[in-house]
């Protein structure tokens, strides 16, 4: 596979992807660097400019990060974390309850899915993080 590059647009920087790229780039060849817009070019044809995807993608191919999980159950929870992270965590309409949400999810647990570190991880703490 060919070394892949994420483009990052230094005013508005995907953190969750950033902090993806730090976990997988054992296993997967990526540069990053500064332009107009997040993107993540994959092949002269395929590009991805929507953060989720970007992360889903850099999960999928570097296999022994377990980012994406272990069975189709974890990835169905991640799926809902990302979802999460992009509506009811974003939205200072919903925060509140959000942030209870969250709070009630992880009163037993450290993860939010499985027992280490997912995309569902790094998402919401990257959309805390900026919000």
């Amino acid at each position: 596979m060919a070394a892949l590059c994420l483009t990052v647009n230094a005013g508005n920087p995907p953190l969750e992807a950033l902090l993806a790229v730090e976990h997988v780039k054992g296993d997967v060849s990526i540069s990053v660097e500064e332009g107009k817009e997040n993107l993540l070019r994959v092949s002269e044809t395929v590009a991805f400019t929507d953060v989720n995807s970007i992360l889903r993608y850099l999960a999928r191919i570097a296999t022994t990060s377990g980012l994406y999980g272990t069975n189709l159950m974890e990835h169905t929870e991640i799926d809902h974390w990302l979802e999460f992270s992009a509506t009811k965590l974003s939205s200072c309409d919903r925060l509140t309850s959000a942030i209870n949400e969250l709070n009630h999810c992880l009163s037993l647990r450290t993860y939010l899915v499985g027992n280490s570190l997912t995309l569902a991880d790094l998402c919401v703490w990257a959309t805390l993080k900026g919000t």
